[in-house]
């Protein structure tokens, strides 16, 4: 199993890190071509494997990567690399490499598979190599300056491969926070290949959502912290380059519900797993940037279109003007150190409280469900018209309620689950509508005052949005009466 973790950096910082005294001797500088493998149907990259065979000290190597996970950058992944005497796939020697593993040489097994590969894209850097003892940890850290090239179509390379050699893969992140202090670096969550195959699927960075999470019956609450909170890491951290370098609103609201699941998991693992309260404040500002922009995006696109008439016409300009000034302050959140430091310091943290937990997930998740539910139904049943902060505090409950039984929902009767996760999703739905109301409001006060040159119109909006609002509020009783008659999901047995 390979461990690294992934950086990037700016060309212009290069020298920074040739010239870092973490690092000790002068680097081995190698020249790497490498040409990835795969079928015109893209057979091994729908299987979740990268093939590639490049020239490395006068000989070919072939290596295979696959499987395995990405978490706060850290790539965990299976490898099968050995010499061949040839630029181009020997499947028959990787078949030996791979043994037993009946997966991986079903995938292998592909009809015609040796006849349908071809050369899709090619790597090409420049790579600088040390060898580092860092905190009883061996470390190889590289750096590879180049491009990767589909076509003529080429795309720049400028990244460091942390390497765990041997010992505590927590080691990684405390290597690269020393670094860190004296360089500006980012987190890669995706590697040559993956962004080789982009190119030739001539794909953007598309909305990523959270995935179905799965934990066995059995699991320990020492796997299930891990995999909880990677889960939220993974949904946020696979949207970061196109909140950075595209314009999607879903993109920016899919990392900004990542961020929302994240804090609810920790408050769920707070009694037996407390969060940094430095880490936990640098969650909050992540949150408060992403959700700035998000505001911006909502009111923009959906609660002005509900305004039928405005006088004017200058309401739509300045909320997008607004919407991008916010959407690009977001983006240099994720650009900044204090971003990189977070989500290094998430990822050591997450490795190392891991191991201290004890118990069983089921019976975890089961208390944690019934604490929640208590709280939800307290919450309904103080809904009051007259304190629209109440339904806001009954629909938090219901998200966090959903959350919790997303993590973990594997462990109950999924009719039962289903159901209870239908019913939470409504109150929110229902309930959310109107929190969008009154988010608007406050962000329309706040234009006014920035510019009076378009009060009118800014005054005509929010009364149209509060009539709207007063003529069609929501059922409380409704929402109580059916939150009351939800039962819990059954555990399985």
């Amino acid at each position: 199993m390979e461990v690294e973790l992934k950086l990037l950096l700016d060309p212009q910082d290069n020298e920074l890190l040739l010239q870092h005294p973490l690092l000790g001797a002068p680097a081995r500088v190698q020249q790497l071509t490498a040409h990835y493998f795969d079928t015109p149907d893209l057979h091994l990259l729908r299987h979740g494997a990268g093939l590639r065979v490049r020239m490395v000290d006068g000989e070919w190597v072939q290596t295979m990567k696959a499987g395995g996970s990405v978490q706060s950058g850290l790539h965990s992944r299976n490898e099968w690399e050995g010499v061949i005497d040839r630029a181009w796939p020997r499947l028959g020697k990787l078949r030996k490499l791979i043994g037993d593993d009946v997966h991986w040489l079903a995938v292998l097994a592909a009809p015609d598979l040796k006849d349908r590969l071809e050369s899709l894209f090619v790597v090409d850097v420049q790579r600088h190599v040390w060898d580092v003892e860092s905190g009883g940890n061996r470390i190889e850290v590289a750096l590879d300056v180049g491009h990767i090239e589909r076509q003529s179509r080429k795309v720049p390379v400028n990244e460091v491969e942390l390497e765990l050699k041997d010992g505590d893969p927590a080691g990684l992140y405390a290597f690269a926070l020393q670094l860190l202090e004296d360089i500006p670096l980012r987190i890669s969550n995706i590697n040559k290949a993956q962004r080789g195959y982009m190119l030739v699927r001539e794909t953007a960075h598309a909305p990523y959502h959270a995935q179905a999470l799965q934990l066995d019956a059995d699991a320990s609450l020492r796997e299930a912290l891990p995999a909880v909170l990677g889960n939220c890491l993974e949904h946020i951290q696979r949207n970061e380059v196109a909140v950075i370098e595209g314009h999607d609103p879903e993109t920016l609201h899919q990392m900004r519900v990542g961020v929302r699941r994240l804090r609810s998991a920790l408050k769920l693992f707070a009694t037996v797993a407390p969060c940094l309260p430095a880490l936990q404040q640098d969650i909050d500002w992540l949150g408060t940037e992403l959700g700035a922009a998000r505001d911006w995006d909502v009111l923009l696109c959906s609660t002005l279109a509900r305004v039928t008439a405005t006088p004017g016409g200058q309401l739509q300009t300045l909320a997008l003007e607004t919407a991008h000034a916010k959407r690009r302050q977001a983006a240099q959140a994720l650009l900044s150190p204090r971003y990189t430091h977070l989500m290094l310091t998430l990822g050591s943290w997450m490795l190392q409280v891991a191991p201290l937990l004890n118990g069983s997930a089921m019976q975890f998740s089961r208390q944690i469900m019934q604490q929640l539910h208590k709280s939800l139904l307290k919450r309904a049943n103080r809904m009051d018209q007259d304190d629209p902060s109440s339904a806001h505090r009954t629909r938090i409950a219901a998200k966090r309620a959903r959350y919790a039984l997303e993590f973990f929902h594997t462990l109950y009767r999924k009719r039962t689950a289903r159901a209870y996760l239908k019913a939470l999703a409504a109150t929110q739905e229902e309930l959310g509508q109107h929190n969008d109301l009154a988010v608007a409001d406050r962000l329309l006060r706040a234009l006014a005052q920035d510019h009076p040159e378009a009060d009118g119109e800014i005054q005509f909006a929010r009364g149209y949005l509060m009539a709207q609002q007063t003529a069609q509020p929501a059922d409380l009783d409704a929402i109580r009466s059916r939150l009351h008659t939800l039962r819990l999901p059954h555990i399985k047995h």
